[in-house]
């Protein structure tokens, strides 16, 4: 291997973890969709802490993209590996691993959101049904990533 697939090897590793510790807990607060803000209110604490670990999640998966996709391009030795973000994105889009630039940019703000603190209980509730709509796109961007630096790593 050489120091580029080694780098997306620990990358794509780390972007997995952070995929199924979202998938999991995704699958753990699916049922308490869609929300508002009072039946947050409603929700006992231990279900609440759940969606903080949700957003969380969420979050820390979304962030893991873009030097997931940096790796990747490198990998491959494309070109635009080191350019501007857009020239990255319309890369991977190009490939088929991420939307339009309209998505990310969607979910790239919810990711912001999580960030930070949200006093109006309607603010907050939009925020996690928004991530509820986002990550299973984001989900699947990791799962066309995955198999992409799979046949890459497999040819060696």
């Amino acid at each position: 291997m050489t120091a580029r697939t080694d780098v997306l090897a620990e990358t794509m590793r780390a972007l997995h973890q952070a995929a199924e510790r979202l998938r999991t807990t995704q699958a753990g607060v699916s049922d308490l969709f869609p929300l508002t803000a009072g039946s947050i209110a409603a929700l006992p604490q231990p279900a609440q802490e759940r969606l903080d670990a949700y957003a969380i999640r969420y979050a820390r998966c979304q962030d893991l993209l873009f030097p997931a996709m940096r790796a990747l391009a490198r990998a491959q030795l494309e070109p635009k590996a080191d350019g501007s973000f857009l020239e990255l994105h319309a890369l991977m889009q190009k490939q088929g691993i991420v939307g339009g630039t309209a998505d990310w940019e969607r979910q790239r703000a919810l990711r912001n959101a999580v960030g930070h603190e949200y006093p109006d209980p309607d603010a907050i509730a939009d925020i996690l049904n928004g991530l509820h709509a986002a990550a299973p796109e984001v989900l699947a961007i990791v799962e066309r990533m995955r198999a992409a630096a799979e046949r890459l790593l497999a040819r060696g």
